[in-house]
């Protein structure tokens, strides 16, 4: 089943949080997936040199490091300290959910905690016996502490930043699902109402990364590439002094939209020929994560 060609969809029932559905039969959001293997194929685009390709694949392995594979979460709290299951998708299109109601289900086709992106953990409320494992969820408010211990015994801390609650047929999946640029680790349980067709409510517990035992390299905004001038049909600029920077793309501006005109390999001159003096051009910076900086000041 390719993730790429499916959507998420809200089940109406607790024990199937969210339904994976084909784009003909849901109208919810595309999830999107910002991982380093689905970033663009940086090598070809910049025509590296074997070295720079050998650094691109270090980032590369240096950033899926940051990661951890989830075996136990602790919420201090609420006095939650549990396995956690590795879930994925039923033959019914389902999110899978952990057999236990005193365990909670990571959802491994997603992001893992730690890395970039929306990673995504689902508990029960109760069960036909009593309250289950995320019964005092909506007790969490700003501020409290998540742990997750990994198979190694790592235990990254996250910290809540938010709770929300919403009827179920309205939770804002690109926002618990989708991509960003933060680490973020989202905790969800059914809430509300219980009726003949489930709980009406999800209750959602937003967290960011704030600790972790794995070093991670602080989080910067590329500098902008400087001195972009345009002489004649020939764009120049002055590289940016960062060793992570692999290259520049170019951009012409045609009827108000930002076009890629070109990409240049940070080895090579800073200067390209322009198809059109009179227009306007601008660059950015590239790092061996796909990262891209603002765009410099625009030509005149």
């Amino acid at each position: 089943m390719n993730k790429r060609h499916l959507f998420l969809a809200l089940s109406l029932f607790c024990f199937g949080f969210w339904t994976w559905t084909s784009a003909q039969e849901s109208s919810s959001p595309p999830v999107e997936e910002k991982q380093i293997e689905e970033s663009p194929d940086l090598s070809a685009e910049f025509s590296l040199l074997q070295e720079e390709v050998k650094k691109l694949r270090l980032a590369v392995e240096e950033e899926s490091a940051k990661a951890v594979t989830p075996v136990t979460i602790r919420i201090p709290k609420i006095n939650v300290d549990t396995a956690i299951e590795q879930v994925g998708l039923l033959e019914n299109g389902q999110m899978g959910v952990p057999a236990d109601e005193d365990q909670v289900g990571w959802f491994e086709p997603g992001v893992k905690p730690g890395s970039k992106g929306n990673a995504v953990i689902a508990g029960h409320v109760d069960s036909k016996t009593g309250p289950a494992v995320f019964y005092e969820l909506d007790q969490l408010v700003a501020g409290d502490e998540i742990v997750i211990v990994d198979e190694a015994g790592n235990t990254p801390r996250f910290e809540v930043t938010k709770t929300e609650r919403y009827e179920t047929a309205n939770a804002p999946i690109k926002e618990i699902f989708g991509a960003t640029d933060k680490r973020n680790l989202n905790l969800i349980t059914c809430s509300g109402t219980f009726g003949s067709a489930g709980y009406d409510e999800r209750f959602v517990v937003y967290t960011e990364l704030v600790d972790a035992e794995v070093p991670l390299a602080d989080d910067f905004a590329l500098d902008v590439p400087t001195n972009v001038e345009l002489r004649g049909t020939f764009l120049t600029w002055h590289a940016v002094r960062n060793d992570t920077v692999i290259g520049y793309r170019i951009y012409q501006v045609i009827d108000g939209e930002n076009v890629h005109l070109e990409s240049v390999p940070s080895h090579a001159r800073k200067s390209i020929e322009v198809p059109d003096e009179r227009a306007t051009y601008y660059v950015t910076a590239i790092d061996r994560l796909g990262n891209e900086s603002s765009p410099s000041e625009a030509t005149e």
